[in-house]
């Protein structure tokens, strides 16, 4: 009976290598465990829109709806004398808009480009 629960000098180094194993990956297992709830709350993270952005909605939202009221006032009025200055001028803010939401994204496109293949971007690589 007294032989039963004696272990012998291997089975305990081989338990406390398991047991030092087991603590080995439990901590592992606790810091994978944070660095997934860290990413799983970045990626919930509101992402904060961008300015631009902001510019061309606005711009857009603007151009739509003077257009749409240029239509209800010439169904209204049948005087369509209005769209001759109206519709231009809202249309040529919108083109400016788009136009620098544009050139915008062309040069980040570039710098990301830029930084994939390890050039330094720099004042001159964007005068063409």
């Amino acid at each position: 009976m007294r032989g039963e629960y004696a272990q012998s000098g291997e089975d305990m180094a081989a338990q406390t290598e398991r047991d030092d194993e087991l603590q080995r990956l439990t901590a592992e297992n606790k810091k994978l465990r944070r660095q997934n709830k860290q990413l799983r709350e970045a990626a919930a993270a509101k992402k904060k829109l961008e300015f631009s952005k902001v510019i061309f909605v606005g711009v857009s939202a603007v151009t739509l709806a003077i257009t749409g009221f240029s239509c209800w006032v010439v169904a209204v009025t049948m005087d369509t004398s209005v769209l001759a200055y109206l519709i231009p001028a809202v249309f040529a803010e919108m083109a400016t808009g788009t136009g620098f939401y544009y050139a915008k994204a062309k040069a980040e496109n570039k710098i990301k480009l830029m930084a994939l293949n390890g050039i330094k971007p720099e004042a001159h690589n964007f005068n063409d």
